[in-house]
């Protein structure tokens, strides 16, 4: 007798090689990362790269004792990125940015396998003697970029303070006053308790909120950002070992738990995806948007697992892998010979711009763009530690949905098949 269900035909299933690997192989065909994007973007761009491949060699070691193809890319990656921050007042008058730079290449040195240039080493010296240089409102928040006096966006706590974390004399009060102005100053009624992507603390931008600043719109990446460093910032601080502030870990953690539950109400009922502008739902040209899901992914499944977020309701786990689900079957695209690319990534969002929702919602795409694809890598790492064999999840989705235990969590597009023809894909059931 067949049980019947309905499950989706994972390209996953048929997957020898992990996602997160087949995604920095076609990223590299396509020789990302190591020629000059001319973004406005490009710091952050060549950071994340860096930091996502790092994570990868991390996971799975190695490919060899010599130096490997990714050891170079990495090295190479790295040595683009850091030719504009040669000294300390070139370093200054860029976009925080240059703080997730400086976390690559300190981590990349840590690591031991890279080869870092001069030019590398020399921008994390001058990229260091920055900081003190930063500009900051008169609370002491720091701003995004010199260009913008008094504007403070979420991206930049992804950038500064994973960075502050690493420091040997590490400011923890200071960390913890920049979440707090964020916080402070971020909050609307129209996007409680998720934050909107910047404030002006003079209240002169005729987007800012006249009572603290606040932009408009809650932007999906910004809050990718945002829920991506704080979890890595409670990681590097070693906040579940007690080896910080208690009320900086504290502030970490409350502030990703009200993210996480935020963001499970929020996620598309028909996909599991979130929408570049993620409080507002499907209204008119709100599109499901892929960089920001996979930020969400990834950060859902990082948090639980270093334990940040809690198990059990409201299922985070499930939420994330549904949500991966989906990015599978329509962010990444397939071409021959095992390449694959991701689409409908934003391009940067600015609020040195109008900041209204028709803003934002016209933004253009980008296919293959190193943000997204970055952020899939991230997304799938985390995945992959979960189900080590590509076969694994679809087994485990198709016995969640036979027990009915995750109900909701698969996709409306779907395949309807038999548990006996998904034994057939992915191998026998255990």
């Amino acid at each position: 007798m067949h049980l019947k269900t309905t499950l989706s035909i994972f390209t996953v299933a048929a997957a020898a090689t992990p996602y997160s690997r087949m995604m920095l192989n076609s990223l590299q065909t396509r020789s990302q990362g190591i020629a000059a994007s001319g973004a406005s973007s490009s710091t952050l761009e060549s950071s994340v790269l860096a930091l996502s491949v790092l994570a990868l060699s991390a996971q799975y070691g190695p490919r060899g004792l010599a130096l490997d193809d990714d050891d170079l890319f990495v090295g190479a990656v790295l040595d683009l990125a850091a030719k504009p921050f040669m000294d300390t007042a070139r370093a200054v008058d860029r976009p925080m940015d240059r703080f997730a730079l400086a976390t690559a290449i300190n981590r990349a040195m840590a690591m031991g396998r890279v080869p870092i240039s001069p030019s590398s080493r020399q921008a994390t010296v001058a990229i260091a003697a920055s900081l003190p240089l930063q500009g900051r409102n008169p609370d002491g928040g720091l701003w995004y970029y010199h260009a913008y006096p008094h504007w403070s966006y979420l991206d930049g706590l992804f950038a500064i303070l994973p960075y502050m974390a690493s420091l040997p004399d590490r400011n923890e009060t200071d960390m913890e006053l920049q979440l707090a102005l964020m916080q402070k100053h971020c909050d609307r009624p129209n996007g409680r308790p998720l934050l909107v992507h910047g404030y002006d603390w003079t209240r002169r931008a005729f987007w800012a909120d006249m009572n603290n600043g606040a932009s408009p719109h809650v932007w999906g990446r910004s809050v990718g950002w945002l829920l991506a460093g704080a979890i890595e910032t409670w990681d590097i601080l070693g906040c579940s070992q007690g080896r910080a502030s208690p009320s900086l870990c504290n502030r970490l953690q409350r502030l990703t738990i009200s993210i996480a539950e935020c963001l499970v109400n929020l996620a598309d009922p028909d996909t599991g995806a979130w929408r570049q502008l993620t409080v507002m739902g499907g209204q008119g040209g709100n599109y499901l948007e892929s960089s920001s899901t996979a930020l969400y992914t990834f950060a859902l499944l990082k948090g639980q697992r270093i334990g940040m977020l809690p198990f059990g309701p409201p299922w985070y786990r499930n939420v994330a892998l549904r949500a991966y689900q989906y990015t599978l079957e329509h962010f990444v695209t397939y071409e021959k010979n095992t390449i694959i690319g991701y689409g409908r990534t934003v391009s940067v969002c600015s609020l040195n711009s109008s900041a209204s929702y028709d803003y934002y919602v016209s933004r253009p795409l980008e296919p293959n763009s190193l943000l997204g694809e970055s952020a899939f890598i991230l997304a799938s790492l985390e995945v992959e530690r979960l189900f080590p064999e590509p076969r694994d999840f679809t087994i485990e989705m198709a016995r969640e949905v036979t027990d009915g235990s995750a109900k909701g969590i698969l996709p409306g597009r779907s395949d309807e098949i038999t548990i006996e023809s998904a034994k057939e894909i992915t191998g026998p059931w255990s």
